[in-house]
């Protein structure tokens, strides 16, 4: 498929995602009206080969690396807009997602009860067949469901949190296989990589706003930058917390005694401490010596905890170990 534009032309139907997968809105770039850019590829796959050899063979690499990830989620996470609907797939989607959630459960639950498992096993597969009997008979093949949209909305959120947290785990374990292979403390590496990467988009974000968001925009901004964090500790740890707790009950949870979480403790507290005590002394508004001290605490605490994890640093260590 070819897409021609011309000077002052939209591009009226832009590629979108199909039942058969594409990534195509991520690499084509962006046209606008003043631009006259003429697209060779889509990035869809297709039978017939594009006029550009080189294109054709990166559409189809990239198809078949981007299937296994796609296929499942596509499979389990119901998409009601007008141009990806797909009643197959939405039906798919309505049988599958109770199994998923019932094999996260139980190796979530580390429920090593065969009897216990079968049961929910074949609660969450009757549960789905009831579900995708029903979407197969509400449904139509052209056009997205208008009744029960809020109950497709809800599904298709909490089966994307499903898969977000399925991925995160995955990432973070592979973090710790690379933390284990390379000697790097596993606080290290929740301190730079997953640190950073959990935060880039927060930091782009609340930059832009603050930027460019007007009067009010500041505001925001250093709303979310507090705001983000406290959900984060709150309920993410929160909930990882009675999670864990619940795949040990009755056990305790135990977590591994780790002296950096001291430190960590009080940078954050410092961090805390010196926007409260600024803030208050600047009249609330903000200028650099707030940016600057934050930053500088950050500094600090980074370079301190990498000096420790590559072992040129050896200090306190009895004062933690006596506060563990």
């Amino acid at each position: 498929m070819h897409l021609f534009c011309s000077k002052n032309q939209r591009v009226v139907n832009p590629p979108v995602f199909d039942e058969f997968g594409t990534i195509g809105t991520a690499l084509l770039g962006y046209v606008d009206e003043e631009s006259s850019v003429k697209l060779q590829c889509d990035l869809r796959p297709s039978v017939s080969k594009t006029r550009d050899p080189k294109c054709y063979y990166l559409k189809l690499l990239l198809y078949v690396l981007e299937l296994p990830l796609y296929l499942p989620r596509r499979l389990t996470i119901p998409a009601v807009s007008e141009e990806k609907w797909s009643k197959p797939f939405g039906v798919s989607s309505a049988i599958l997602s109770p199994i998923l959630l019932a094999v996260l459960f139980n190796t979530l639950g580390g429920n090593g009860d065969a009897k216990t498992s079968l049961t929910i096993y074949m609660t969450a597969t009757l549960v789905g067949i009831i579900l995708g009997t029903s979407a197969f008979v509400s449904t139509k093949n052209v056009s997205p469901p208008r009744k029960s949209l809020l109950l497709w909305l809800v599904g298709g959120f909490l089966m994307s949190i499903t898969w977000t947290y399925v991925v995160a785990e995955e990432l973070v374990s592979l973090l710790v296989a690379f933390g284990n292979i390379l000697g790097i403390s596993p606080s290290i590496l929740g301190l730079t990589v997953l640190a950073w990467g959990n935060s880039v988009g927060d930091l782009i974000s609340n930059l832009t706003i603050a930027l460019k968001g007007g009067p009010d925009g500041a505001q925001i901004a250093v709303s979310g930058c507090y705001a983000g964090p406290l959900f984060n500790t709150l309920v993410g740890l929160g909930l990882s917390l009675v999670f864990a707790s619940w795949s040990e009950y009755p056990s305790s949870y135990v977590i591994p005694k780790d002296s950096d979480l001291y430190e960590t403790l009080g940078f954050l507290t410092g961090g805390l401490l010196w926007a409260l005590v600024i803030l208050p002394k600047r009249n609330m508004q903000l200028d650099k010596s707030l940016g600057f001290g934050l930053l500088a605490i950050y500094l600090c605490f980074l370079f301190m905890r990498l000096v420790k994890g590559l072992g040129l640093l050896k200090i306190g260590s009895s004062f933690y170990s006596n506060l563990g």
